[in-house]
């Protein structure tokens, strides 16, 4: 099972931590932030598509990147993509889907 951490360490081409170390919640955040923020600056629309498809909170997404929010932008998101990770995982613990039997049932 793939935590919060993994998913959005592939998902943004982040590089696993060297020699099996596991990073503390801020400091995963933290290289996030900074993976997030090369994003920002190169690839933007892959980005926002990230959210789209992760289903981060439009509104929240529109307030880390408001001029008077409290933390810079790349920072917030990363914030606000970890908390979307979270909630994606605790749902996928708790709610069991039944397996699709029918080919056509896509």
């Amino acid at each position: 099972m793939q935590t919060p951490a993994t998913t959005l360490m592939n998902a943004l081409d982040m590089p696993a931590p060297k020699d099996g170390r596991t990073f503390s919640e801020e400091e995963f955040i933290q290289r996030l932030a900074d993976a997030v923020d090369y994003w920002m600056q190169y690839r933007m629309e892959e980005l926002m598509s990230l959210c789209y498809t992760l289903d981060v909170n439009e509104a929240g997404v529109a307030r880390a990147f408001h001029p008077s929010a409290p933390e810079p932008a790349n920072l917030g998101l990363a914030r606000l993509l970890y908390a979307r990770q979270l909630r994606r995982l605790a749902t996928q613990q708790t709610i069991k889907s039944p397996p699709v039997d029918d080919a056509d049932a896509w």
